[in-house]
């Protein structure tokens, strides 16, 4: 299989090793971020992966071990040709991938959302994706997240490598991470399934609810129904999160949990 390759490969590559991350010694944060990615996106499978010559090395959830696939395979060949996320919401339905091994393997690789490691300006050595077996929209807000952890886990990588090579103490800050502007500034989104827990803790009926957060008992019933997070900035799910939560209601999130209720 053939893959697109960046204008600038050579300093690409000179910039990936001289992280020196390839031997597998990665920095514990990149686990943190793999399992808060989990937790915010709802999807099976999240993926760091490097990208060397001819092999594309990759870290799975908080597996330490580097595992490898051939790199024509990767689907993070075109997320490094630009410093956007790189989203395929349903591969079968785009010809780039339609006849790719992974789409029609079982179970398929129906959604695949990336962001770019940049190291440098124009260096883009890898990326953190998301994969998922059914295909999604993904949003403009839910691209500037993943974005956002991609920046915090180069961050983590350069302090490892300043680090390793003693050219920064443990408690250093980054340098890097004052040259680029994050805007990983979260507030959780509340899932459908912690509204309808939270309002059965309360032993509220839809129309409780409802007029606790006055909006119409339709909203609330339309949150309920939703598949997917809630966006905070709905309006809505703001003022019933707001409601629950002045009833007596804790919305709890983990990185190694689904995210739930419990009385305050």
């Amino acid at each position: 299989m053939t893959f697109p390759m960046p204008p600038n490969e050579v300093e690409r590559l000179q910039a990936l090793h001289r992280l020196n991350i390839l031997d597998g010694r990665l920095p514990s944060g990149l686990d943190r971020i793999c399992s808060i990615a989990q937790s915010l996106f709802h999807v099976p499978v999240v993926l760091m992966v490097f990208l060397d010559e001819e092999v594309a090395w990759i870290k799975s959830g908080s597996n330490s071990e580097l595992s490898k696939e051939p790199r024509a395979l990767s689907f993070c060949n075109h997320t490094v040709m630009h410093d956007e996320v790189f989203v395929v919401p349903d591969t079968f339905a785009d010809r780039r991938f339609a006849e790719h091994p992974y789409v029609k393997a079982d179970p398929p690789l129906r959604f695949y959302a990336g962001a770019p490691f940049t190291t440098e300006p124009g260096l883009r050595i890898g990326s953190i994706c998301l994969v998922d077996h059914v295909p999604r929209d993904f949003t403009p807000r839910q691209m500037n997240l993943l974005s956002s952890l991609a920046r915090v886990a180069v961050d983590e990588l350069w302090l490892h490598h300043l680090e390793r090579s003693g050219l920064a103490p443990a408690t250093e800050v980054l340098p890097l991470a004052r040259k680029v502007s994050l805007d990983f500034q979260l507030e959780p989104s509340i899932t459908s399934r912690q509204v309808r827990a939270g309002r059965g803790l309360l032993n509220w009926s839809v129309r409780e609810l409802a007029e606790a957060a006055k909006v119409s008992p339709m909203t609330v019933k339309r949150i309920e129904a939703s598949s997917d997070v809630l966006v905070v900035r709905d309006e809505s799910a703001k003022a019933v999160r707001r409601a629950l939560e002045e009833g007596g209601v804790e919305f709890v999130f983990s990185p190694d949990a689904e995210p739930g209720v419990r009385p305050r």
